[in-house]
């Protein structure tokens, strides 16, 4: 079992759940389409995306709720994961992948072809683009109005992002060269990145690669002694995300309080407090609020079971709730080999077998994967919510083997769940996942 490590005792995670657009994008994360977002209708209010928001509902897929199980089952204390890093990395994987191997990969999954994984990760793509440009607009705005003494000079530039970065690295004195059909594939859907490597430079520029992606949440994915004697490819997805929420909490609420540990303890945490109307459920066995963000974020707080929980969130109805939750700052570090197991638990074996592993629609030259590492990070305060991810699939060559209305209250002073999600297509995309224990 694996010890998470927590570095501050906070809180809240906020999902995102916005309906986006199919189709492959040209970059992912910066101002795309000319898309007029409208105006917002105070200085305070973001523009809202040129998209429909869908609902708060929760409809993770079959590999999702397959990977939240295992991490939970492998993990102790306080944890987070990011589905959707991952299956952008394993995205890039599999575009390299042939024969069985790709079959296994496809099986392991959970979808018919490679082309609907694609499909789930490209419909995202646009998401970043679009999200992008209008948070790009809001900014522009909002400088107008305080050039216009519409707001005041005190008051803070809106902050809001949601970027994906994709990159193949391959290292410099391996003979053999990416195919042209492996490029054309994750340029065009994927909008990767190309880097070279040596032995000697690896750990440092990943490392400085993870912590630009992720504006310094994750400065350093690999320790400075990781093995690099036969790393021939590392194929890396990075998730930054920043938004506010939609009613911010009351600072002048905040004051700490007592969280009650599953064996009893009593540790103090610092609580976030608010009464508004929210989307809420309960029934013996869970109890749940969602706190939306600003363009269509949600984010779910779950205490109890979270079994069935798409249909509980189907049930649960908008009333008025008094909110405590407590602040986070999470770290999570997925660099034991909890990832290749999980995979190895679906099915895939192939993929990691340094002789029969076939990456040759990737590269012509012998190659296995050996290791998957995933790093994220979580902050949340009064204002809003801060997380990243980086997943990393590590590459070897084949060398060596080796009011009148009642309110209704939810305290978060014991272990809950969170879920930090986006809904693309009627397609849930798990952004971000976690338990939180101490």
């Amino acid at each position: 079992m694996k010890r998470i490590t927590v570095l501050v005792c906070c809180l809240v995670l906020t999902l995102s759940i916005v309906a986006g657009l199919a189709g492959c994008a040209n970059g992912l994360g910066v101002a795309g389409q000319n898309v007029d977002p409208g105006k917002p209708s105070h200085p305070t209010e973001s523009a809202p995306l040129p998209i429909e928001p869908a609902s708060y509902k929760l409809t993770p897929d079959t590999f999702d709720e397959n990977l939240l199980q295992y991490i939970a089952s492998v993990t102790e204390g306080s944890y987070m994961v990011s589905p959707l890093s991952f299956r952008y990395a394993l995205g890039l994987l599999l575009a390299g992948a042939s024969g069985d191997t790709k079959t296994e990969l496809i099986s392991a999954l959970g979808v018919a072809s490679e082309e609907e994984w694609e499909a789930v990760c490209l419909a995202f793509n646009d998401l970043a683009v679009v999200y992008a440009d209008s948070a790009t607009r809001e900014l522009e705005q909002f400088r107008m109005w305080k050039k216009q003494g519409v707001v005041s000079p005190d008051d803070p530039e809106p902050s809001r992002a949601l970027q994906v970065a994709n990159s193949v690295w391959k290292r410099k004195d391996i003979p053999a060269d990416f195919t042209a059909g492996y490029r054309d594939k994750i340029e065009n859907c994927y909008a990767a990145e190309y880097f070279a490597f040596t032995r000697e430079n690896a750990v440092k520029k990943i490392n400085t690669w993870a912590d630009e992606k992720t504006k310094g949440l994750i400065p350093e994915l690999l320790p400075a002694d990781y093995d690099t004697s036969d790393l021939a490819v590392v194929l890396m997805n990075a998730l930054y995300y920043k938004n506010s929420w939609k009613e911010p909490f009351p600072e002048h609420l905040t004051e700490d309080g007592d969280f009650t540990l599953e064996d009893g303890a009593v540790i103090t945490k610092s609580f976030m407090k608010n009464e508004e109307r929210f989307v809420y459920y309960e029934d013996e066995a869970t109890q749940l609020v969602v706190i939306p963000m600003k363009d269509g974020v949600y984010m779910a707080y779950v205490l109890g079971s979270t079994e069935n929980l798409g249909d509980k969130l189907a049930g649960a109805k908008e009333t008025k709730v008094r909110v405590t939750v407590p602040k986070i700052d999470l770290e999570t570090s997925f660099d034991d080999g909890e990832l290749v197991s999980f995979l190895k638990a679906c099915g895939v074996n192939l993929a990691f077998d340094p002789r029969l592993a076939d990456f040759s629609v990737m590269l012509e030259h012998q190659v296995w994967v050996d290791d998957i590492i995933q790093k994220t990070r979580l902050k949340t305060d009064e204002t809003g919510v801060e997380a990243a991810a980086v997943t990393a699939i590590m590459i070897r060559e084949t060398s060596v083997i080796e009011d009148p209305e009642q309110s209704k209250v939810f305290t978060a002073d014991r272990p809950f769940s969170f879920y930090i999600y986006t809904t693309v297509n009627d397609v849930t995309h798990m952004m971000f996942a976690g338990k939180i224990v101490d």
